[in-house]
């Protein structure tokens, strides 16, 4: 079961003191291997991609200003974490670990990475602690390689997906969708082709109920041959950056409806973390880790 897991050691990169708990990947896989989910040989190496696969999304422009760690001041404040070589290398890995999951979810239904889900970074500039956009690289080189011939991105973080919204603005082989706190980071929102957009203080009942409503018939209706999940920890009622009140057992059953309807009608699943900034960091790992096992459940 395990043989659908990617990660790299250099997922983590020493951003100092900050939110965005870097180290929560490692840990993630600590837990993995001690609880018996998975043996340390089945925790894959991902791909290391290359500059060509970066620019199927992000400008040349920007990447050389990235490789270089040249942004100006204005950039490093909008993309909200520091820019160093290791925090470069470790984007380079994430961006890796989503397309070989996503070669592997075509070939076995199901790919997962241990980090991922970068979903706020644009062609020419990176935001909300997202360098590279993870999802619409690996998409984009699936579509471009005619891997398949539709996808659709299910974004369940706490964040609207602006990035994603954007880069796939124009392109109908893709639907996006994203439920997230309404008042809350981007301002401004993009448009995605179905957002829902939740009140403070939304809860388990109305998330999974306007979730349920949503999904199947959206499925239904464009036929995805793969489904991206962005499975963010932080709708989470503890989580510091969010104002939503979903339990962990509410997240669990997110998860489960969202692989659940993958599965009812054969589409791939391609399984990215996302965000988590619980009070307690073994919160974030906790509702990662739940997350990983629905999906490796029969």
């Amino acid at each position: 079961m395990g043989l659908r897991i990617f990660y790299h050691p250099e997922y983590y990169a020493d951003i100092g003191e900050h939110v965005f708990p870097m180290e929560k990947y490692g840990l993630i896989v600590e837990r993995l291997k001690s609880e018996g989910l998975v043996k340390e040989e089945e925790i894959i190496t991902p791909y290391f991609p290359q500059n060509e696969d970066i620019l199927l999304v992000h400008t040349r422009e920007y990447l050389e200003k990235v490789k270089n760690i040249s942004l100006s001041y204005r950039e490093l404040m909008i993309l909200e974490i520091p820019l160093t070589e290791q925090v470069v290398t470790a984007f380079y890995w994430h961006v890796g670990g989503t397309i070989s999951a996503l070669q592997i979810a075509l070939e076995r239904g199901v790919g997962i990475n241990v980090g991922g889900g970068f979903h706020h970074a644009f062609p020419d500039h990176g935001e909300g602690f997202c360098l590279f956009n993870d999802i619409a690289i690996s998409l984009k080189k699936g579509l471009e390689g005619k891997w398949f011939e539709k996808a659709i991105i299910v974004d369940c973080d706490l964040h609207q997906g602006n990035g994603n919204a954007f880069i796939f603005r124009d392109e109908e082989r893709v639907f996006t969708l994203s439920i997230h706190q309404e008042r809350n980071y981007p301002f401004p929102k993009m448009k995605s082709d179905l957002d829902i957009g939740l009140e403070d203080g939304t809860g388990d009942e109305e998330y999974l109920r306007l979730l349920g409503e949503a999904l199947p018939s959206i499925l239904d209706e464009f036929k995805p041959q793969v489904l991206f999940y962005i499975a963010g920890a932080d709708p989470f009622k503890e989580d510091v950056l969010g104002g939503l009140r979903l339990s962990k057992g509410g997240l669990r059953r997110r998860d489960e409806l969202v692989k659940e309807e993958a599965n009812k009608r054969g589409i791939a699943s391609v399984v990215t973390l996302g965000g988590g900034y619980a009070q307690k960091l073994e919160d974030t790992v906790d509702i990662h880790f739940q997350t990983i096992k629905v999906f490796l459940e029969k």
